[in-house]
């Protein structure tokens, strides 16, 4: 017999619907094993999510959960199947990227493609990978033009208090400029190490600029430089 509960419940639907001679599909479209209809969808779930949404306060969420549906609320993410981090939410490095170039790409996980991988061999290199980093990135343009960039740092932010990290690795200038409230350039401000504050009430979390990987791939040479600052953010652990 099953040990789970729901998987009692299957096969005695299953033994039932074989002994009033039931042996088709009772609907083609919405079925599942042998035959049941699955959990219909409901369309109105992802609506209730973004109503009951509305009602949260930024300031008191302290989950990931609870900040995924905060994202709905504001539509910083599309739907609810959108992956806007992946990794371990207990990590002790994070690494935060700029947004995405193609405005189509917002609603991907972080780094995908070419990025991810290159990403994830960087990261390999001095001992990290998802099951100890937590990768997000940026959603809009921190420009002064944009109005949701100031949501946009208590976004990150709020990830940051939930996930806690050693060290935040902040890829591109637009993470950077918007951690540290800085104008510099990449090409000044990586390879530095900032004090990032995220709360009066926490101490500032090492945070390093680098090269985002996506201008790695298109500059070959600057895998140096960046190899050099990997080397600096594993010797922070040790």
């Amino acid at each position: 017999m099953p040990n789970n509960a729901d998987d009692s419940i299957y096969s005695e639907a299953i033994k039932w619907l074989y002994d009033i001679g039931c042996d088709e599909p009772l609907n083609v479209d919405k079925r599942s094993f042998h035959g049941l209809i699955s959990r219909p969808v409901n369309s109105n779930d992802e609506l209730s999510d973004r109503v009951i949404s509305e009602n949260i306060n930024l300031e008191n969420i302290d989950n990931i959960n609870s900040l995924k549906k905060f994202l709905l609320s504001k539509n910083f993410i599309s739907d609810s199947n959108t992956i806007f981090y992946e990794g371990s939410t207990k990590a002790d490095l994070m690494v935060i990227g700029d947004k995405p170039e193609d405005i189509i790409l917002k609603n991907t996980k972080p780094f995908h493609g070419e990025l991810e991988k290159l990403l994830d061999a960087m990261l390999k290199a001095i001992g990290f990978d998802k099951s100890n980093t937590y990768y997000t990135n940026l959603r809009c343009n921190s420009t002064k033009l944009d109005t949701n960039i100031d949501l946009e740092l208590e976004i990150i932010k709020k990830q940051i208090f939930i996930v806690k990290p050693k060290i935040i690795i902040m890829f591109g200038a637009e993470a950077t400029k918007l951690l540290t409230n800085t104008e510099d350039s990449i090409f000044k401000s990586r390879g530095r190490w900032y004090d990032i504050k995220i709360d009066d009430n926490l101490e500032p979390i090492l945070g390093i600029s680098m090269f985002h990987p996506r201008y790695v791939l298109v500059h070959p040479e600057s895998k140096k430089e960046t190899w050099k600052d990997l080397k600096e953010v594993r010797s922070k652990f040790t």
